[in-house]
């Protein structure tokens, strides 16, 4: 597989930090993040729920509502930059009515919602939907937008993609939903598809279904990905670079194959073990990460993860901020674990 750092970057993201006002205090949702999405390579970030990765992906085209909002960092696009038609900006540094954020959204980038049901408009066609992004980000007429919206139908793998244009989002399945959810992303050929947890709720033989379009659209446009689940297996079948998020902040990043075959962060390492193996689990229980992802009203003190961390050195890990260690390659983790003359120790 190729190095996930030999592609161009195409989205960086840095320092990135969204809070959220309640009536009990700030909760800050995303606290750091750092990540680098690379030309035609699939990023996967996971981690369990609660832990910021839906905010960072809303958060990337300023899509987060009150009482939430963004506090720091950058969000830098250089997809303009790479197909020769402008320069890199800063996402977050934009004026709301800018051209660039209004070409950005739906049209470089396109975004797959969490829960597609929710994300259709219910008392609207689908085909509507579909020739309403097509017109706004191509300037098609409305019959050549209807004649595309069939053929992205189908393309998705729509069964009687000419009658289904015509159908309500009740009279879909939540797979075909979903697809439709995928051709509204894909309607302006984006650089960039945020699939936002796109397989949840959905049963095993359609979720790889789903997988396997995704793959091949991307193949197909030569396309980014950032694709967001919890789902290790998903990981494992379609990243190239991982991400593994906690409590708002990425605790580890690396090559895919780097994370299976030799994972530093102890966080990892305890996902890694909760996922069962075919043959090898039968009998007995299946290990599982002590506690729960704590309120992030009130954050441990040190590092994050230290309450459930069975590693974790005592008047170090509750006391000190992990330092991000660097390692061979580029790939980091977050932990007092490593060293940073000693960057391979555990």
């Amino acid at each position: 597989m190729t190095e996930p750092h030999s592609a161009q970057p195409l989205l960086e993201i840095s320092g990135l930090k969204t809070a959220f006002d309640t009536h009990d205090g700030k909760v800050r949702a995303v606290d750091g993040v750092d990540l680098t999405v690379h030309a035609g390579k699939t990023l996967c970030v996971v981690g369990e729920s609660g832990c910021g990765k839906s905010v960072t992906a809303r958060s990337v085209l300023r899509l987060v509502e009150a009482p939430g909002r963004i506090e720091g960092g950058t969000v830098t696009w250089h997809g303009d930059l790479l197909d020769g038609t402008g320069e890199s900006f800063d996402v977050l540094s934009l004026n709301n009515d800018d051209e660039r954020l209004q070409r950005l959204r739906g049209g470089d980038v396109g975004m797959i919602f969490q829960e597609p049901a929710a994300s259709l408009l219910p008392l609207r066609t689908v085909g509507a939907q579909l020739i309403e992004t097509l017109r706004i980000h191509t300037g098609m007429d409305k019959k050549a937008a209807r004649k595309r919206a069939i053929e992205l139908l189908d393309e998705v793998g729509i069964p009687g993609p000419a009658e289904r244009v015509d159908a309500y989002p009740f009279q879909l399945s939540g797979g075909m939903c979903q697809r439709v959810m995928i051709a509204i992303a894909l309607c302006a050929k984006p650089s960039l598809l945020i699939a936002d947890e796109p397989t949840t709720a959905l049963d095993v033989t359609t979720q790889a279904r789903i997988l396997d379009l995704i793959r091949s659209l991307q193949a197909e446009h030569r396309m980014a990905v950032m694709f967001i689940t919890h789902d290790l297996g998903v990981v494992a079948e379609i990243a190239d670079e991982v991400a593994v998020m906690y409590l708002g902040e990425v605790v580890e990043r690396a090559g895919v194959e780097e994370i299976f075959a030799d994972p530093k962060h102890p966080y990892t390492r305890q996902l890694l073990r909760s996922v069962p193996v075919l043959g090898r689990d039968r009998g007995r229980d299946l290990p599982t990460i002590p506690g729960t992802v704590p309120n992030p009203l009130h954050r441990p003190k040190g590092c994050s993860f230290h309450p459930r961390c069975a590693e974790a050195i005592a008047g170090r890990c509750d006391l000190d901020e992990p330092p991000e260690v660097v390692f061979d390659g580029g790939r980091t983790a977050r932990c007092v674990l490593y060293d940073q003359t000693e960057g391979d120790r555990a």
